[in-house]
């Protein structure tokens, strides 16, 4: 092999699709695999087989050694980018040719393995759960409620429901399953139930009350600490500090429970009791706030 053949990049395939020598070795396209092999003598020796493949074998050779491992798009993806790191390799030996076959070959081989792949993990249901089936496809209740309510939207549900209705209804149906209710009419149940869903939910949401005029929309904001350490700050600023003789801030009880109340919400997400609140904030329930270790003493900052 002359020198300018020699690779300048190495890739790191995590599975080699070298194999020991056998009668069953193909000296076209096989790799031997010896007990000293290493990263650096995979890839030369992939490389080089490649390299010396006539380009109407290229097709084959793909197929072959995406036959010897186990994740053959990895492995493919990990060729294809062996054959990018030393395409100057064609380019000094004005096979550009070759070059441009082996990365035609390698997108059809993906575009390939991706359908492969795609028919693995559709799986026909059982037949207790298939309502009809005509010679194109079979028509389950079940498969189709599934695929609904991974939609996103109401109205990509509502238009899956429909075409699955349109595609039963013109189907020249071959076998019925007496034993599971009509497709189609489990399908119009289904578009029936969201729509009244959307329907009360926009109902629901014209009833809430519009944000007054000068207030900004906002979310409740979460508290990563103990919730007595946050009404302990309001508790301070309404009880314990003090401006030109007035509360830093200065209202009601109930106001204060209210802004609380509204404004936040506990780490896990929930609402925060009004009586929990309440109580903290009561001078006499000192037990009920947290203790000088854990407070936040806002005089001191």
């Amino acid at each position: 092999m002359a020198s300018r053949y020699l690779i300048k990049e190495t890739l790191p395939f995590v599975q080699f699709s070298s194999v020991k020598v056998t009668d069953a070795f193909n000296a076209l396209f096989d790799i031997e695999k010896i007990p000293e092999e290493t990263l650096e003598t995979y890839c030369q020796s992939l490389f080089t087989k490649a390299f010396n493949q006539n380009n109407s074998n290229i097709p084959d050779f793909l197929n072959h050694h995406c036959s010897l491992v186990k994740d053959p798009m990895l492995w493919l993806n990990k060729f294809e980018k062996l054959i990018s790191e030393n395409e100057e390799i064609f380019h000094e030996a004005k096979r550009d040719s070759k070059l441009m076959k082996f990365q035609t070959c390698i997108e059809l081989k993906r575009q390939e393995l991706k359908i492969e792949k795609s028919k693995e993990k559709t799986k026909k249901p059982p037949a207790r759960e298939i309502n009809a089936q005509s010679e194109e496809r079979y028509f389950s209740f079940k498969e189709s409620k599934l695929k609904c309510h991974s939609l996103p939207t109401i109205q990509e549900k509502v238009f899956f429901l429909t075409t699955e209705i349109f595609e039963y209804s013109t189907a020249e149906l071959e076998l019925i399953n007496n034993k599971l209710p009509d497709f189609e009419q489990e399908c119009q149940k289904l578009i029936g139930k969201l729509q009244n869903y959307a329907k009360v939910k926009a109902e629901m949401q014209n009833a809430l009350p519009s944000t007054p005029e000068g207030l900004l929309p906002y979310s409740k904001l979460r508290i990563n600490c103990n919730v007595n350490q946050i009404v302990d700050i309001f508790y301070q600023l309404n009880r314990e500090m003090f401006v030109d003789g007035k509360p830093f801030i200065d209202g009601n009880v109930q106001d204060i429970v209210a802004v609380i109340v509204n404004c936040f919400e506990d780490k896990g997400g929930l609402s925060l009791s009004p009586q929990t609140i309440r109580t903290i904030l009561k001078p006499s329930k000192e037990d009920k706030r947290p203790n000088s270790e854990k407070r936040i003493d806002l005089g001191e900052i």
